[in-house]
C-alpha cells in the first residue's frame, strides 16, 4: 500500500500504513488541547496506535459503544465532561471509532461552543468507506435514525487499514456491505470485482478496493456536499434498511447497521426491478451477490406499524410522499422515486420469504 491523499470537498483524506501523515499533521499545528473520544473497543485496541503521538495530557472521554447509544443524553454525558475538564474551542477533537463515534462525537464537538476543530481516525471499514466521508453527523432521536444533525467538516480523515485487523468478521462484513452499495450505485467493474471475493469467511479488503469505494463517494459528496441532488443516491439500502434497524434496536441481540444495509438493498433492489427500472437478470446477478453476504434468520419477521412509523419518518420524503433511492442497473441510479405503502409492504414481504 503505497501512502495517498485524497481530497474531498476540502477535507484530506489519509491512507497511510504508518499514521507518518497523523504525527505530521499533530506535530506541524498548534492546539490548546487535545480530546479523544472513543468507545470502550476503539479506546481499548486502537487509541494505544496513536498514543505515542500525542501530548501526555491528551484527554479520552470514552463512552458505552452501539447504536442504542448514540443519543443525547450520551451527548449530554461528552458535553459535561468538556466542561469540567475546561476544554475551549482551540482544542482539538479526534474521533476514534466507527460510525456511532464518527456521527454522534461529530455533532457534539460541533455544537460544544459553538465549534471545535475535530478529525476522523475511522476504525472501523464501515467507517473508513463511508460515515466519516462527507461531513455528516447526528444521533438518533425517538427511535428514529439520524433524525438530529448537522453537516459538519472535519479538518481531516486518517485511514488506517491495520485497525481493520482488531475487528471480529461480522464487523468487517458490516462495512462490505457500504462497499457493495457504491459499487452498485456508480460502479458496476467494482461490483463485478468484489462478487469475486465472497467465497471467503472474510472480505478480502485491500487497499484498491477501499480507494475505489472512497472515490465513488467523493465524487457524489463534491457534486452535492448538502444531499439535496445526487447525494442521496448514496441512500439506496437505507430507507428501508434504516427502518428495519431501528425495529430492531432494543433486541437482545441487535442486528449491525450494514446488515441492515444489506436487507435495505434486498427489498429495495426487488422495488427498483418491480418499477421497471432495472431487468430480471440484472437483479438476479444483485441478490446473488447479497444473499451470500447476509443471514436471513435475524429479522425472522417485522412489525410493520412499527416498520412504517420510521419508514414515514424518513429524511428523504417530501410533501407526504415516501421517496427512495433506486437502481437504474448495475452501477446506475434514480432518485427521489415515489413509493407507495403496499409495494413496500411487498418488499418486506418478499424479503422474509427468503
Amino acid at each position: 500500500m503505497r501512502p495517498e491523499i485524497i481530497n474531498i470537498d476540502g477535507s484530506p483524506l489519509y491512507l497511510d500504513k504508518d499514521f507518518n501523515y497523523f504525527k505530521n499533521f499533530i506535530s506541524s499545528r498548534i492546539y490548546s488541547s487535545y480530546v479523544v473520544l472513543g468507545d470502550e473497543n476503539s479506546i481499548r485496541y486502537c487509541y494505544p496506535v496513536i498514543q505515542g503521538f500525542l501530548p501526555d495530557n491528551t484527554l479520552v472521554v470514552e463512552v458505552a459503544a452501539g447504536e442504542a447509544n448514540k443519543t443525547i443524553e450520551t451527548c449530554h454525558t461528552i458535553w459535561q465532561k468538556l466542561l469540567a475538564e475546561r476544554v475551549d474551542r482551540r482544542a482539538l477533537a479526534l474521533l476514534l471509532g466507527g460510525g456511532v463515534i464518527g456521527d454522534m462525537g461529530g455533532l457534539a464537538v460541533s455544537t460544544y461552543k459553538r465549534g471545535m476543530d475535530f478529525v476522523h481516525i475511522p476504525t472501523t471499514l464501515m467507517s473508513m468507506t463511508d460515515s466519516s466521508i462527507g461531513g455528516k453527523t447526528g444521533i438518533d432521536f425517538e427511535g428514529v435514525k439520524n433524525a438530529i444533525g448537522l453537516f459538519s467538516k472535519p479538518k481531516a480523515i486518517f485511514t488506517h487499514l491495520g485497525f481493520l485487523d482488531t475487528l471480529p468478521d461480522r464487523e468487517v462484513w458490516s462495512g462490505f456491505s457500504e462497499i457493495v452499495k457504491h459499487a452498485l450505485i456508480a460502479d458496476q467493474v467494482l461490483f463485478r470485482s468484489i462478487s469475486k471475493t465472497l467465497s471467503q469467511s472474510r472480505p478480502d479488503i485491500n487497499y484498491e478496493i477501499l480507494r475505489q469505494s472512497i472515490l465513488v463517494k467523493k465524487t457524489l459528496v463534491e457534486r452535492d456536499p448538502f444531499e439535496s441532488s445526487v447525494r442521496k443516491a448514496l441512500n439506496f439500502g437505507h430507507t428501508i434498511g434504516h427502518a428495519i434497524e431501528s425495529c430492531m434496536i432494543h433486541a437482545t441481540n441487535p442486528i449491525t447497521h450494514g446488515e441492515a444495509v444489506l436487507y435495505g438493498m434486498i427489498a429495495e433492489a426487488w422495488l427498483s426491478h418491480r418499477m421497471g427500472l432495472i431487468l430480471a437478470d440484472n437483479f438476479e446477478e444483485i441478490l446473488s451477490v447479497l444473499l451470500r453476504m447476509c443471514d436471513l434468520s435475524k429479522i425472522k419477521d417485522i412489525d410493520r406499524p412499527t416498520f412504517f412509523n420510521f419508514i414515514l419518518n424518513d429524511k428523504k420524503n417530501e410533501s407526504g410522499k415516501i421517496l427512495f433511492s433506486l437502481l437504474n442497473g448495475i452501477g446506475s441510479f434514480s432518485i427521489n422515486k415515489s413509493v407507495d405503502k403496499d409495494a413496500i409492504d411487498q418488499s418486506i414481504d418478499y424479503l422474509l420469504a427468503l
